[in-house]
């Protein structure tokens, strides 16, 4: 089945590609050249369409774009593609059936295009001044998300893994079966060692070798990194790539020798003097074209509460109810059940609940009761929600979750975030559930210490999902850590227990009662959606309502002593009719339920009226 489709092509030509038909793998052209001016029924009809990369002068419309493309026949190199940057993807049946990633897509300044080509025959290679397939009759939409944009360091990083790539595709397909690995990994890690690699991409080469070719020691085998390194630094003789061939039985003049003398770092040129473009400028316009000019208006999921492709802090101290608030945003999201009155928007989406504090007993009881509230023959959703809990992770990694200030630790969870949307063709809204605990050892006043955290973030909102992480309040009654990570915050969520003058009695004993403010709401900021109110769940049943008044809190404490309106009114000195306006009031608000009211309209309140 082709995934050239109209809804694909109206996708690809909003982010800004330029697409052409293809017969084969040269695209069709007009009077014999080159065009971008294809129909959607022309499209639709092709048997092949391909992404040009870049801008044709004479047309020049189109963003510029650098393509991985996976070339070896027996899909090896396709195997280590989780490496590169998550971006757009394509891929196509292998002889198993299997799909197997051909090609990934990224946006690239135009000044930043490579001066040269990385190729390796069979194997990988970049694409940048023609143009790739990615739709067809043997093409498949791997990850149909916009490509990222990569900056120019970001750029130099792709280019040194299509290196590591086909390196590690040699390597695979020759390494050792089973019972004789032991002395090929050591020797593989003192090849490495001899780089100027970095220990972490080192390491992650390792890790990607044993996921390729079945092996599960991986700890063991990762461990040889460090170990061999150690051993250079101290000037012990370790294996070289001449040893690892000698093991592996091929020659030090092979393909496999050769790719290993690619992972040298290119040769720095020296820096010249930028040209400056006189004649540049930026963009801009008038205002009468500005205000006419059809932006992209912010969606939501839940409106107002929730918006797409956005960033949210849940902040609060411990016991405040973050947690149960946090699942039951994640409840309504993924079933499309709307709260607190707000509906939901575009149907379910799936999440990612990642819990790095609660026993997983604790969130199972929690997700079962939540969902239940929504619908009570439901279980479980085995569609949309997913969860990872400290107790699952420990079965894979005996130190728990690796701390997300890390690469390692972001990347873990990126991989899921796309293994997700795999599965389900959504990106999922991801609950990072909570920074203390799943950050351990972060420095939180420190800028740099935040910035890998608010830069991943960032990248998961562009790929298409929103963010909510947990985190705890200052002594100053806001969220700790450096300022940093405010800057790139679309909203922040502060909750805070009420003090004994603001508690409504009636709720003290049953479940949450929370009072909730925004501190920053970029949509609604001074609206009112950012008034502070009361957050009140029973039976996971919640209730937005007002933030009381001292003679309110006691009106509402003696209704629910049943005492009547000359009571009330004597108790707290006002007049009865005022009494009966705020009986009202706070009726109309849904504090004081019905049964209560009546109970005390009944006997008294008539006679005010």
């Amino acid at each position: 089945m082709s995934n050239i489709t109209i809804d694909n092509i109206k996708t690809w030509r909003d982010w800004g590609m330029v697409l052409m038909p293809c017969e084969d793998k040269k695209p069709l052209t007009k009077k014999g050249e080159w065009s971008v001016d294809w129909t959607e029924q022309e499209l639709l009809n092709a048997k092949r369409v391909a992404l040009l990369h870049q801008p044709q002068k004479k047309d020049a419309i189109g963003k510029t774009y650098l393509t991985i493309d996976f070339d070896d026949p027996e899909f090896v190199a396709s195997s280590f593609s989780s490496m590169f940057p998550v971006s757009f993807t394509i891929g196509k049946d292998d002889s198993s059936g299997r799909i197997r990633t051909t090609h990934i897509e990224y946006e690239i300044d135009p000044n930043d295009v490579p001066k040269k080509k990385v190729a390796y025959e069979n194997s990988i290679e970049t694409l940048y001044s023609t143009c790739s397939i990615i739709g067809g009759v043997d093409r498949h939409t791997i990850l149909n998300i916009q490509p990222v944009r990569l900056s120019q360091s970001q750029i130099g990083h792709v280019l040194q893994l299509v290196k590591v790539v086909n390196f590690l595709q040699h390597v695979a397909k020759v390494f050792p079966a089973e019972g004789g690995r032991d002395e090929s990994f050591l020797r593989l890690a003192g090849a490495l060692a001899h780089t100027e690699l970095d220990t972490e991409l080192k390491e992650n080469m390792i890790e990607k070798l044993c996921e390729v070719i079945g092996d599960n020691e991986i700890k063991k085998r990762v461990k040889k990194i460090q170990y061999q390194e150690k051993q250079l630094a101290a000037g012990v003789d370790i294996a070289n790539i001449k040893s690892l061939c000698e093991n592996l039985n091929v020659k030090n003049t092979s393909k496999l020798a050769k790719a290993f003398d690619e992972l040298k770092p290119d040769a720095v040129e020296e820096d010249a003097e930028e040209e400056i473009d006189y004649k540049r400028t930026i963009s801009f316009s008038d205002l009468t074209d500005f205000l006419t000019t059809d932006f992209p208006q912010p969606s939501y999921i839940i409106e107002p509460l929730v918006s797409d492709q956005s960033i949210v802090q849940i902040v609060g101290a411990s016991g405040v109810g973050k947690t149960m608030f946090g699942l039951a945003i994640a409840g309504a999201i993924s079933t499309a059940n709307g709260l607190l009155g707000m509906p939901s928007v575009g149907g379910p989406r799936p999440v990612l609940y990642v819990e790095g504090e609660l026993p997983a007993s604790d969130i199972q009881i929690r997700i079962n009761g939540m969902l239940k509230s929504i619908k009570p023959e439901f279980i479980y959703d085995a569609k949309n929600f997913f969860v990872s809990s400290l107790q699952q992770q420990l079965k894979v990694n005996d130190r728990g979750f690796t701390p997300i200030q890390t690469e390692q630790g972001l990347i873990e969870i990126e991989n899921a975030i796309v293994e997700i949307k795999k599965r389900t063709g959504k990106m999922p809204v991801v609950f990072i559930d909570n920074i203390s605990c799943l950050a351990s050892g972060l420095k939180e006043n420190d800028a740099d210490a935040w910035s890998p955290i608010i830069n991943k973030f960032v990248k998961w909102k562009n790929m298409g999902s929103t963010v909510f992480y947990f985190h705890h309040l200052n002594k100053g009654n806001d969220s700790s850590g450096s300022t940093m990570q405010h800057r790139t915050i679309d909203m922040v969520i502060r909750m805070r227990k009420p003090d004994n003058k603001q508690k409504i009695k009636t709720f003290e004993d049953k479940g949450v009662q929370a009072i909730v403010d925004f501190p920053k709401w970029r949509l609604h900021d001074n609206s009112k959606h950012a008034q502070e109110h009361m957050l009140i769940c029973e039976d996971w049943k919640w209730q937005k309502l007002p933030v009381l008044t001292s003679d309110e809190i006691e009106i509402v404490r003696m209704v629910n002593e049943e005492l009547d309106v000359k009571e009330i009114a004597k108790q707290i000195d006002l007049a009865e009719k005022t009494i009966y306006k705020k009986i009202k009031k706070l009726k109309d608000e849904g504090v004081i339920t019905d049964e209560l009211n009546n109970k005390t309209s009944d006997r008294k309140t008539k006679e005010v009226c």
